[in-house]
């Protein structure tokens, strides 16, 4: 599969099995947020995905997780060993949330944290899940895999916007964190900077 990006950031955790110690963390807080889109590519061969995203607060070691174990969210179709493109977006104003899998509206939900807002100014990791700012991994929540061009917006994407995105057309405006803000790397995990002229 073809990743139609010019430059794009790639991370690979290239263990098969989970590990607390592989994740990577951001030099950039996040602002509040009562809507965001989250978009990745990722590429995994073994179920559970694992944690592909967390964000804690002082308040909240759960603020935001995305996890690849969640009854409304089916992630069967990407345990390929394939590239996938992945968008999650919520907005607290409508109560709804959109899963995209490769462009298409995979599924969606209503009353879901409405009028509910992301604090900001918390702590943002991929591949672990928080049970503390920062910290408190467990090893069976790890991801192990690959992911390249994650980027989050505060605000809702349209689909259009989704297959734009997932096509390489761009990068809509809002855009409050993505792969250029990667403070560290920790553990069995390499960053690499491809340009796919």
């Amino acid at each position: 599969l073809y990743i139609p990006l010019k430059i794009f950031h790639h991370l690979l955790s290239p263990s098969l099995f989970t590990s607390a110690e592989n994740y990577v963390s951001f030099s950039v807080s996040l602002p509040d947020l009562p809507e965001l889109s989250v978009c990745l590519w990722l590429r995994v061969e073994a179920s559970p995905i694992g944690t592909l995203l967390s964000y804690a607060t002082d308040n909240n070691d759960n603020q935001l997780v995305l996890y690849g174990l969640y009854r409304r969210l089916p992630v069967a179709s990407l345990l390929d060993a394939h590239w996938h493109h992945l968008c999650v977006v919520w907005s607290s104003i409508q109560g709804r949330f959109w899963h995209y899998t490769d462009r298409y509206l995979i599924s969606s939900g209503s009353n879901f944290r409405k009028a509910w807002e992301i604090p900001g100014g918390g702590s943002v990791v991929l591949g672990q899940e928080q049970d503390s700012v920062g910290g408190g991994f467990d090893p069976a929540e790890g991801f192990a895999g690959q992911i390249a061009g994650f980027r989050m917006w505060n605000r809702v994407l349209s689909a259009s916007e989704v297959e734009g995105v997932a096509s390489g057309r761009g990068v809509p405006r809002g855009v409050v964190l993505g792969m250029e803000d990667i403070k560290e790397v920790h553990g069995d995990v390499d960053l690499f900077c491809e340009n796919n002229n």
